[in-house]
């Protein structure tokens, strides 16, 4: 909105937000806030809204960070602090929540079920008039807080005689994003371990996991691959919170890494990798990396960087070509995966005979070739084939030389791309890969 009579502007309403969302986080007074509340914060409307918005970010918002010109965030991300506030998105805010200073008299409608005399103007004659609205609803409103505050004390007198406390429990990460590699501390909060700690975990994303003893507030986790990891924290099989770590890259990477070996992983540095007609490495590459190629490794080929490409609607084609057989290669594995800002896209291809291996998912849908069958992903790539991923609107096609052999849909999104990775058993070549929007025709730094 234009600055008016009246009206107010964009910085105005931001600033009115902001308020409110200090208010229901706990700490109106924001001028207060350390370091520790715009990583909570962070974490919190990922929770609530699946849109990731760095502390950093935050901190420009609520204008904790000075900048030239006041900051003023994208639609996506005014669209989460209008979730967190209670509306759909922030035009709806905006247009719904007026700011204080320039908001109207309300007048109410006459109501004739509650009346008392009011002196008409000019004295002499009473007439009928309609009690305030407060005073109309003040015994409700009452009523109401009484019976919250009761149901709030039996389900705490609950929660003491039965042990409970894990919906509280609470894991959140101060370090989200790094480079590779990354050191995550990951702070917990809010664990009654009631003498069984064994059963609480984290898995960190990386396919690792830790089990929990009773002292633990702070742990860290090393991830030694670019990538966007959900870490997830478990009692059992019930999940009691999640937190996103993102490991940038600088380009496209190789990492080896061999079968049974989860102690380590093997950096290939080599210039230029995958520009300039260099699409593959060479066992003689992979060997001075400190890999045993009479052994079976895997090579990880990954390019990971912060996208305007919608994970729910794009086009990636992949021209790939899988290791023949060799020492400790039998299936012939080519793996494609899409970072996605909460979740991610997973085609897992291997040789026919092996497709017990094999795996799929598309954000929320998992499947494996053990319980689910997964025959179509079923492929002879070694002398070369395409790989097409189409996604529209939440809608996943998978195509292998032309060929569509599976579809699905899903309900949680990607949102923003973050990145691609292509996972080879032995040595694998891209001959091309490409990713486009199918809306903004935006394609992937990293495309050839």
């Amino acid at each position: 909105m234009e600055n008016g009579k009246g009206q107010a502007t964009q910085i105005d309403h931001l600033d009115y937000g902001c308020q409110l969302i200090g208010e229901i986080y706990g700490k109106p007074d924001i001028a207060e806030w350390t370091n520790s509340d715009f990583i909570r914060l962070s974490h919190i409307l990922y929770k609530k809204t699946r849109v990731q918005i760095s502390p950093n970010t935050l901190k420009r918002i609520f204008g904790k960070i000075k900048t030239d010109a006041r900051y003023y965030p994208q639609k996506a991300t005014r669209d989460a602090l209008a979730n967190y506030i209670g509306y759909p998105d922030w035009d709806s805010f905006a247009t719904a929540k007026p700011l204080p200073s320039l908001q109207q008299p309300v007048v109410h409608e006459a109501d004739s079920s509650l009346t008392e005399p009011v002196a008409a103007p000019g004295g002499g004659q009473v007439v009928s008039g309609k009690l305030p609205v407060s005073r109309r609803y003040a015994w409700k409103i009452l009523a109401g807080l009484i019976i919250l505050i009761a149901l709030i004390g039996v389900a705490e007198y609950y929660a003491a005689v039965n042990g409970e406390g894990d919906v509280t429990a609470e894991m959140i990460c101060r370090n989200p994003e790094g480079g590779n590699p990354h050191s995550a501390f990951f702070a917990l909060k809010g664990i009654r371990t009631t003498g069984a700690a064994e059963n609480y975990h984290i898995e960190f994303g990386d396919g690792r996991n830790m089990k929990l003893t009773e002292t633990d507030s702070v742990v860290s986790h090393y991830y030694e691959v670019p990538g966007r990891f959900l870490a997830v924290l478990k009692k059992d099989q019930q999940v009691l919170d999640s937190a996103t770590i993102y490991l940038k890259s600088t380009g496209w990477t190789a990492t080896a890494r061999m079968m049974y070996d989860s102690s380590r992983v093997y950096p290939i540095e080599i210039p230029n990798l995958l520009s300039g007609g260099k699409h593959s490495v060479t066992a003689e590459e992979v060997a001075r990396a400190g890999v045993d190629t009479n052994r079976t490794f895997f090579i990880d080929f990954i390019n990971t960087h912060l996208t305007d490409i919608d994970g729910d609607n794009f086009d990636l084609v992949a021209r790939v070509r899988t290791s023949h057989d060799r020492a400790g290669v039998r299936c012939s594995q080519v793996k494609l995966t899409v970072f996605g800002e909460s979740t991610l896209h997973m085609i897992d291809i291997m040789k026919p005979g092996c497709v017990h291996w094999s795996k799929l998912q598309f954000s929320e849908v998992k499947k494996s070739g053990r319980n689910d069958g997964l025959e179509f992903l079923g492929a002879d790539l070694r002398e070369g084939g395409t790989i097409r991923l189409s996604v529209k609107e939440k809608h996943a096609q998978l195509y292998i030389n032309g060929e569509l052999v599976h579809e699905a849909s899903y309900r949680h999104a990607l949102n923003r791309v973050y990145g691609l990775g292509l996972m080879f058993a032995g040595i694998g070549t891209i001959e091309r890969v490409t990713l486009t929007d199918l809306k903004t025709g935006k394609t992937f730094d990293g495309n050839f």
